[in-house]
């Protein structure tokens, strides 16, 4: 990275690095994702023809081998070649991090298709509809989600069976509600990399959200959280993990209210009052990449174009780090500058002139 690149990254939490990645990269991976789902597509078809008079077990071994299928698809040549060591956008970041990093093993393709739009709770436990900035509401990565699917009604609390799938202790996007040995309720990787392979320069594509300089807040309330003995996150001091507020009782608070109160200017509010902070909709377009810190809420935002939102993302730690597989490291979220050995001048300059 450049000076001014770190400069950059350092005020905003996040960066993207315009024409990056070759055209050649780009389309190979193109071409793979719709291959996959051409491929899925076309075998489906050809096995729905036999299950006319199947059972219903042969009908689950169809859909297993179908999700099999899109399961691999982050793992083909094709989207790690977007990441390889020697490509100048790996170069860059680990530079900035100073230290090598851990090869990526797979991507997480996050795609979002046209459809007839629902009016569905999201995990704040708002009607997306009702959220302004294209629904966006952000979170941290690493948080439990609950353990079933979120409550859908406003005109009742959760049942007694509602409650107990709820609050399994590995939620559905498998992470655990708490890592006891580490004294956190969240675990935390040190960059979020995210790779479009559909253009993406205009509000309303699915864009990635951001909450820009929140890192910042995060990172002193983290230092907060332990210095009051713990542990990290939801659940933790001045953070309590369910917003029975909303209107299905039972929200996610995904990021601190402190650090949402720091947003007030440029917010929106829903009928309750709920402030609810402008985030930076983010404009890329294949050949670039956006680099996000942990510590910075992001989501997607909604659809409304007419062609799919395609991304691929990849969780980067450096290969110094003593974290298991995506594991807690919680001097990391005390100090989320801390594996970048890379950004460290450009830090101590920025921590010494405040």
């Amino acid at each position: 990275m450049t000076p001014q690149e770190k400069q950059t990254f350092y005020e905003n939490g996040w960066i993207v690095f315009q024409d990056i990645i070759p055209k050649e990269a780009i389309d190979s991976a193109v071409r793979a994702f719709y291959g996959g789902l051409s491929g899925v597509w076309q075998s489906a078809m050809a096995e729905r023809r036999d299950l006319k008079n199947a059972t219903k077990t042969a009908t689950t071994r169809v859909r297993e081998r179908s999700v099999d299928r899109a399961m691999r698809a982050g793992t083909e040549p094709a989207r790690l070649n977007l990441v390889k060591p020697e490509s100048k956008l790996m170069q860059s970041i680990s530079e900035a991090m100073g230290q090598p990093i851990v090869q990526p093993r797979g991507a997480q393709l996050a795609t979002i298709f046209p459809h007839t739009p629902e009016n569905r709770i999201n995990e704040a436990g708002y009607p997306a509809y009702d959220v302004p900035f294209y629904g966006w509401h952000g979170h941290l990565d690493g948080l439990w989600n609950g353990g079933g699917p979120v409550h859908q009604r406003i005109d009742r609390p959760m049942n007694e069976e509602e409650l107990a799938r709820w609050n399994r202790e590995t939620g559905r996007n498998g992470v655990r509600r708490e890592f006891p040995k580490s004294n956190t309720n969240i675990t935390n990787f040190t960059a979020l990399l995210g790779i479009p392979l559909s253009e993406q320069m205009e509000d309303g594509c699915g864009n990635l959200g951001l909450l820009t300089g929140a890192h910042h807040h995060i990172e002193r309330f983290f230092q907060m959280q332990r210095d009051q003995g713990g542990p990290l996150g939801p659940d933790g001091p001045d953070w309590p993990r369910l917003d029975e507020k909303a209107p299905n009782r039972s929200g996610l608070r995904h990021y601190p209210d402190q650090v949402r109160d720091q947003f007030k200017e440029g917010a929106a509010y829903t009928s309750d009052g709920r402030m609810w902070p402008r985030p930076d909709l983010v404009k890329m377009k294949p050949g670039d990449a956006v680099l996000v810190l942990h510590a910075v809420p992001h989501s997607s935002s909604r659809l409304e174009r007419l062609t799919p939102r395609i991304n691929a993302y990849f969780r980067l730690t450096p290969k110094s780090s003593q974290r298991e597989s995506l594991g807690p490291n919680p001097e990391a979220l005390c100090d989320c500058w801390l594996e970048w050995e890379g950004m460290h001048q450009t830090v101590a300059a920025n921590r010494a002139s405040s």
